[in-house]
């Protein structure tokens, strides 16, 4: 029976009668279960794309209806016939709809992706829409893959010859990307659109005569925005992993690669200075002990630590340092340490054995197990071998043979003690 319908249908598209060929589709679909109905609308589809115009719209339409997941049909239709507004009309409603599967596989972000890429090329031939309202619902929707959204709005501007509405644009987006991928796109589309301003204003100083204005302020914007990369970069490193603890010592780094510029004025040293040091604030402020990667808390306030610029500033940062919570009773032992060895460089052995005193002092029960990660560090770092070790040498060095003594005893007492260090 289908077979009998196809050859009709084959027979009257011959005839070029568009209503009648039209019309046998129609009494196909109504005459066939639907199980055959694909093949049919196999043929009805092939000839509404060759008639083209309304009738193919209409009958995609129709099809559409019964087969939503095939709606990228209708926007290829489109795209091969250059109907951007239909085109773009068709993927508005494919992304309004949130039950649409594709029979492609394609993601709702890669149909966003077409659609702005629509929207930033063919601009000029279309009709009321609201470009950036439409760019920025789709940025909203994938905050972590909107690179290539803020990339395809700022372009669409500077299309428009919009080059300020463009840079700020550009600048909210390299601002609030959350992916390291995400960022590397947009600056790149960032400095190619600085890159051809500068390239249009030299040619109009050519045809001038002269060197605008304008032209050295768009070299200097374009020399700013490279120097400025790296921050960038490390902010949205930050975004992307805010407990990573190499991020934020690469973020310190990178204000203290500028206090090291000779170019620098005294001034500007000091301010590169003040912010590495508000950097490390930030970073231990930020930080989760337990939820560290790529290091521990304990690197981070002793760079801290070393970033000062006196003594009293030190020690200020390492009081503050064995105060703070630590991801472990091993970490908050290497401040104690640390701390005490900063003393020793000083010559200030009384400083050191106040360290080493207040991290062994313990009140309370010394039943507690050094290993149970339950209890905070600080109740448990008064068990740290490496922390009486360092004191017993520190007393031994002195010269207090019954402080070495009491130590020893101690350390038996607390069932620390090993043969290799009594």
């Amino acid at each position: 029976m289908p077979e009998l319908w196809l050859k009709y249908i084959r027979f009257m598209r011959v005839q070029a009668d568009v209503t009648r060929t039209r019309r046998v589709c129609d009494r196909a679909l109504r005459a066939l279960p639907v199980t055959q109905h694909a093949r049919v609308w196999r043929m009805y589809l092939r000839f509404a794309e060759h008639v083209g115009g309304h009738t193919a719209h209409h009958v995609y339409a129709r099809y559409l209806r019964a087969w939503p997941e095939e709606s990228e049909q209708l926007v290829d239709y489109c795209e091969s016939h250059e109907e951007w507004n239909a085109m773009t009309l068709a993927l508005v409603k494919v992304l309004d709809n949130t039950g649409f599967r594709s029979s492609r596989g394609t993601s709702e972000y890669g149909l966003w992706v077409r659609l702005a890429h629509v929207l930033r090329v063919h601009a000029r031939d279309l009709q009321g829409w609201d470009v950036e309202r439409v760019m920025r619902d789709g940025i909203g929707r994938f905050a972590d893959q909107a690179g290539a959204l803020w990339a395809a709005l700022g372009e669409w501007h500077a299309g428009q010859g919009d080059v300020e509405r463009a840079r700020d644009v550009y600048e909210e987006a390299v601002t609030s990307v959350r992916t390291v991928r995400d960022f590397a796109l947009v600056f790149d589309a960032y400095a190619e659109f600085e890159q051809a301003t500068v390239a249009a204003e030299l040619e109009h100083d050519v045809e001038r005569g002269r060197t605008g204005v304008r032209t050295a302020l768009r070299l200097v914007q374009l020399e700013r925005l490279l120097e400025r990369r790296a921050f960038l970069a490390s902010d949205v490193e930050l975004r992307e992993i805010p407990h990573s603890v190499r991020a934020w010592l690469r973020r310190a780094g990178l204000w203290r690669a500028r206090a090291d510029d000779s170019a620098l004025t005294d001034k500007q040293r000091t301010k590169a200075l003040d912010m590495e040091r508000e950097t490390f604030a930030q970073a231990v402020a930020a930080i989760d002990p337990r939820r560290a990667t790529e290091g521990h808390v304990d690197e981070l306030w002793l760079a801290y630590a070393r970033s000062c610029g006196d003594d009293s500033a030190r020690r200020a940062v390492l009081d503050a340092a064995v105060a703070a919570p630590m991801g472990s009773v091993a970490e908050l032992a290497h401040v104690y340490v640390a701390y005490a060895e900063h003393e020793l460089a000083r010559g200030s052995v009384e400083g050191a054995l106040r360290v080493l005193t207040q991290a062994t002092a313990h009140a309370g029960s010394t039943r507690v197990d050094y290993r149970d990660e339950s209890v905070a560090p600080a109740q448990r770092v008064f068990k740290s071998q490496r922390v009486w070790a360092l004191l017993v040498d520190v007393y031994e060095a002195d010269g207090r043979d019954s402080s070495v003594r009491s130590a020893y005893e101690r350390m038996i007492e607390l069932r620390i003690a090993t043969p290799q260090t009594v």
